[in-house]
Order: structure tokens, then sequence, then C-alpha cells
């Protein structure tokens, strides 16, 4: 099933449209429609990681940008189980910088 995903992330499952959205409304807070470093970094924190990791995080999905839209986390979540590149932006759409 990921490897199906992986493969061709234009086959995502409904249940993974479906986690994607419940990740971009948790982190949402403010329900605004954009993750901010402050919503980003009160949720990652929560998993145990350290504020700055998750600050550092957010630097690097966003791309130096405030805040990142659903569509923008969408193509993030693709690429975080698609990407081969560890580089890749949806790779820190969880808080972790490294691996």
């Amino acid at each position: 099933m990921w490897d199906a995903y992986a493969k061709d992330p234009s086959s995502v499952m409904d249940w993974q449209n479906a986690y994607m959205n419940f990740m971009f409304d948790l982190e949402d807070a403010s329900h605004d429609g954009g993750i901010d470093v402050t919503e980003f970094t009160l949720v990652c924190s929560s998993y145990g990681l350290e504020k700055t990791e998750c600050e550092e995080a957010f630097a690097k999905m966003s791309q130096g940008q405030s805040e990142v839209t659903r569509e923008q986390f969408a193509a993030l979540w693709k690429e975080y189980f698609a990407a081969e590149d560890v580089n890749a932006p949806g790779n820190y759409i969880f808080g972790k910088t490294s691996f």
C-alpha cells in the first residue's frame, strides 16, 4: 500500500487524504487556512521534539515562508512519502530534522 503510493503519489487512497487533512487541521489551530511556525512547533513539540528542532523543520518545510497553506501541505505530504532526496522540504512535515 505505501510502496504503491511512494511509486505513484497520484494514487492516493481516501484514508491517506483524510489523514493528511486531519494533520493540517490539527496544526492550523487558528483555522485561518495556514500553518505558521508557532502552530507547527506547538503540535510537533507535543511529540517530544525540542522546540528549536521544530522551528528549524518549519523553516525547511516552508522554504522560508511565514506559513504553509493546505495546498502546499498536500504537496509536502506527497513529497514526504515519495521523495528520494533526504533534503526535500516534505521530509520535515512532522518536525524532525535528523533521520
